[in-house]
């Protein structure tokens, strides 16, 4: 089968940001390989908007009034099944929206990368053939994320396709691809661009106006407030006469006119709003602060960039830090006194970033969009399975049976 003529369906979310770049990354790679027609699809933000808008609401409150609250949903829903009540309650919201795409898409492939699972819970009433994929984006196992009627998972780590496996996953229904990352990151290879290579590291700072020998310390702003947690790490740093600190605050405008305020006549800060250079921002770096969501978890292993993470949000960013703690890759800290003191005795000593650089190395895997388009191609758009995913008829009558 020639895929020219394939139609592919990405459903991902606007919760967070790693959801949506993995799916735009996929695309993009997808693209590449000729599959002309590569849908993206927000479920919840087209079917169920104001919902959408309380959960985006909630979402973004749980890293700053109700961590704790937003930690405790995460964990006591961590084992919960598809089929039950509540599961096939959650999987259900979005599928009035869902069937109009599937009658104007008519996709023979259908990917997740956020655990909306929609069409699962409709496959088998249906009779729907069309393979379904999940494209997992953090490094924990959440059970929405599990469902009998997914054909494939692809997951970030060996770790996590362990834990699938006892829960009744089959080991040829997972492949362990990493996160899809955005194309810069994919096309500036660690092979080229090896964090340890001083020469081209130099190179890069120079470009950005750095001092090419400084050690040079990265800082994730974000628009969470995580800076206002960090300022005493700042003030030491400022303090240091080798070392010079990037922060990056994003579409944050407020937030970068209070650093202005604060450090923007500092020669050792540079200070940046949004940037689409965040692969070079991280190569030239020799560590990073940050909150770890998945994608920023899993572009600091393909850069190999030890993470120093101050008071993770209980849920999967926590999941995240101690799965890259439990490598010793990553450093967490409850405070920013804590984390003032750990990041100041790794500066001086640089054999412990060495450490931790070595150890991310380990979780590195190939370039997860390329490698999941190219397996879905052979796995599901290939000759050999041209009859059955050519065209998936939907029933004449669908629209009646969701009403």
């Amino acid at each position: 089968m020639s895929y020219n003529s394939s139609s592919i369906l990405i459903l991902y979310a606007s919760y967070g940001h790693g959801h949506y770049q993995a799916a735009k990354s996929l695309q993009a790679s997808l693209f590449e390989r000729g599959v002309p027609r590569v849908t993206l699809l927000d479920v919840m933000a087209e079917s169920h908007p104001l919902i959408n808008k309380v959960s985006q609401f909630i979402y973004m409150q749980s890293f700053t009034t109700i961590p704790h609250l937003y930690g405790w949903v995460y964990y006591s829903t961590r084992k919960m099944k598809a089929t039950s009540l509540f599961g096939k309650a959650l999987h259900s919201l979005g599928m009035q929206r869902l069937q109009t795409v599937l009658e104007q898409e008519q996709p023979d492939l259908v990917i997740h990368t956020f655990p909306q699972l929609v069409l699962p819970n409709m496959k088998k009433r249906w009779k729907l053939t069309m393979p379904l994929v999940n494209i997992l984006t953090d490094y924990d196992l959440h059970g929405r994320w599990l469902h009998p009627h997914v054909d494939h998972y692809y997951v970030p780590s060996t770790d996590m396709k362990q834990d699938m496996l006892t829960h009744d996953i089959l080991p040829e229904q997972i492949s362990v691809s990493g996160i899809p990352l955005r194309a810069d990151f994919d096309h500036l290879s660690t092979d080229t661009y090896e964090v340890s290579h001083q020469a081209e590291r130099s190179q890069l700072r120079i470009r950005a106006g750095l001092q090419p020998e400084s050690k040079t310390v990265l800082l994730l702003a974000g628009a969470y407030g995580v800076l206002k947690n960090v300022r005493e790490v700042c003030d030491q740093l400022a303090s240091r006469t080798d070392t010079q600190v990037i922060v990056i605050c994003g579409k944050n405008e407020s937030l970068l006119q209070e650093l202005n305020t604060h450090y923007g006549d500092h020669p050792a800060f540079t200070l940046i709003g949004f940037t689409d250079r965040m692969n070079e921002w991280m190569m030239m770096s020799n560590c990073v602060i940050t909150k770890p969501g998945g994608l920023t978890v899993a572009e600091c292993i393909h850069c190999a960039l030890p993470l120093f993470l101050l008071k993770p949000v209980p849920g999967q960013e926590l999941a995240n830090a101690l799965y890259l703690q439990s490598y010793q890759a990553a450093e967490i800290c409850d405070s920013s006194t804590a984390l003032a003191e750990r990041l100041m005795i790794a500066l001086d000593q640089p054999e412990i970033l060495e450490r931790m650089q070595a150890q991310l190395r380990t979780l590195q895997t190939p370039q997860a969009s390329h490698y999941i388009a190219d397996d879905l191609i052979e796995r599901y758009l290939s000759q050999a399975h041209a009859t059955q995913l050519v065209k998936v008829p939907l029933k004449p009558n669908l629209r009646t049976t969701i009403n």
